[in-house]
């Protein structure tokens, strides 16, 4: 009996461990999914369509497909003028790297994009442009308040400076979201970032066949399916949605394979439970 309960302990763990071994994959970006790390941002990927995926083309969503693209340093004036104020009124016992970096940096985005690029949402820019900075800036947390200061000052001034190149790609991004929502394959995501693909269908199959599964359940028109092949999103005009499915070929999803693991289980208990009762 003790050796069947390991048994089932281990039946029962390996859906767990193919989850796992899952979220481990290294995902090499397919060109048709552009320049988006798949490794670096997560590879919780899903495509949403229609309404509720255009309230999600927002720059708060864009900063992965953006990052790297926008490299100017920060102007040492700026980022003296900035420290000399910080340190003055620094707390060495309340050191918040990223925090302090927000405080910095956002008020000066939001004054400037508002007297330049008044038809943005230029407080939602700003804590765009300010995450991806100040993330970048407080990798490693500052020890003192020198440090602390010119870590949150630099991260600030360089999202200042680069805010005319920031806020050109939100807007590429943007329009780029706002189209594909409106088309069949709809718009894909990964852990809450929008992926500028060139090719949905391209970019989906590729990462298929490195075994990113993605979830195209969102899909409103019809019967599809996303395979190795491509995409069939034709549709019939009806919003069925929950036929579509994305798989690496014949392989199963670790879900397919946790449903047999615990069927496998079940069978097992049913089988010994019958031989106890023989026994008796």
């Amino acid at each position: 009996m003790a050796d069947f309960g390991k048994l089932v302990l281990s039946v029962l763990a390996f859906p767990a461990l193919l989850l796992a071994s899952s979220q481990a994959l290294a995902i090499t970006t397919p060109p048709e999914c552009g320049k988006f790390d798949f490794n670096k941002n997560g590879l919780g990927c899903e495509i949403r369509v229609e309404g509720g995926c255009e309230a999600d083309c927002t720059s708060i969503r864009f900063t992965a497909g953006c990052e790297g693209g926008c490299t100017v340093s920060a102007s040492a004036s700026c980022t003296n003028n900035c420290g000399e104020s910080c340190i003055a009124e620094c707390d060495p016992s309340k050191l918040d790297c990223i925090q302090g970096c927000h405080d910095e940096c956002e008020q000066p985005f939001i004054a400037d994009c508002q007297a330049n690029y008044p038809q943005r949402d230029c407080v939602t820019d700003a804590k765009a442009s300010c995450t991806s900075r100040c993330r970048s800036q407080c990798q490693v947390q500052p020890s003192n308040c020198i440090e602390h200061c010119d870590t949150c000052c630099t991260g600030a001034c360089t999202a200042n400076i680069n805010m005319d190149c920031d806020l050109t790609c939100y807007a590429k991004l943007e329009g780029g979201c706002r189209v594909q929502c409106q088309e069949p394959t709809g718009a894909l995501f990964c852990n809450d970032q929008y992926v500028f693909a060139s090719d949905v269908k391209g970019c989906i199959s590729a990462l298929l066949e490195q075994g990113l599964q993605v979830d195209v359940s969102a899909q409103a028109q019809g019967e599809c399916t996303i395979t190795l092949g491509g995409a069939d999103c034709a549709g019939s005009g009806e919003a069925s949605g929950l036929g579509c499915s994305a798989s690496p070929g014949q392989a199963e999803s670790p879900f397919a394979m946790t449903g047999i693991a615990l069927g496998l289980a079940a069978m097992g208990i049913s089988a010994s439970r019958r031989r106890n009762r023989k026994n008796g």
